[in-house]
């Protein structure tokens, strides 16, 4: 029974309907948002009050804190994308129900998702970590980083600190930053990012190992 439990759960998903029919679902839930703020225009996006970490969730700036984060929009807009799923699906019900869109917001794991138009552009970024999970997902991003920190995200970050793992003598993960190199990826939830693409390889293998997940890890 304890195998059972220890399941990896399946990937949530965002699907976002428009009062027109038009539906966006796409593999990833940061661009179902993204492409959701390219739909709904500038107009739109710059009545939206709302906050992330302190500040605006949509910005013209990069905060600096969170440049690995900043996605760009549209029209010098970007998006701070630093949350998981479940922060996602809160963040867009909110916005929806702040200007009365109409949108159908919905997070869920087995609806029919769609080729991601932007997803080729990807392919021109050096210095990319692939990781490959059992069920044949794949997280390759803009940088190794990126990857890193969305793996982290898909495993489970509480369940990786309940095996008090440590990467160069220090907790892997912290409930507030203690070292130089931490990112905050939670709610009062700090990681190492090791500097390398090479050392994210190596410390993704031994999460890999520890919770006994057959991911398959390379540097592209």
């Amino acid at each position: 029974m304890e195998e059972v439990k220890r399941g990896r759960s399946k990937k949530k998903l965002l699907r976002v309907t428009f009062p027109n029919g038009k539906v966006l679902c796409y593999k990833n839930t940061t661009g179902t948002m993204i492409a959701t703020m390219q739909e709904l225009g500038v107009d739109i996006m710059s009545k939206v009050k709302l906050e992330l970490c302190h500040l605006p969730l949509l910005s013209k700036e990069i905060h600096p804190k969170y440049k690995e984060w900043m996605k760009p929009v549209c029209d010098g807009w970007y998006l701070n994308t630093q949350s998981n799923s479940d922060s996602k699906f809160l963040q867009l019900n909110a916005i929806n129900e702040q200007l009365s869109l109409g949108l159908k917001v919905e997070l869920g794991e087995d609806f029919e998702t769609q080729e991601n138009p932007n997803k080729e552009k990807r392919i021109k970024y050096k210095d990319k970590l692939l990781v490959k999970f059992p069920d044949g997902q794949y997280f390759a991003n803009n940088s190794s980083t990126d990857t890193f920190l969305e793996v982290i995200w898909e495993i489970g970050v509480d369940k990786i600190k309940q095996k008090e793992m440590s990467w160069c003598g220090k907790p892997l993960i912290t409930t507030s930053k203690m070292f130089n190199g931490q990112v905050q990826i939670d709610n009062q939830r700090w990681v190492i990012v090791p500097n390398t693409t090479k050392d994210k390889v190596k410390l993704l293998r031994v999460i890999s190992a520890m919770l006994r997940i057959n991911m398959e890890i390379t540097s592209i």
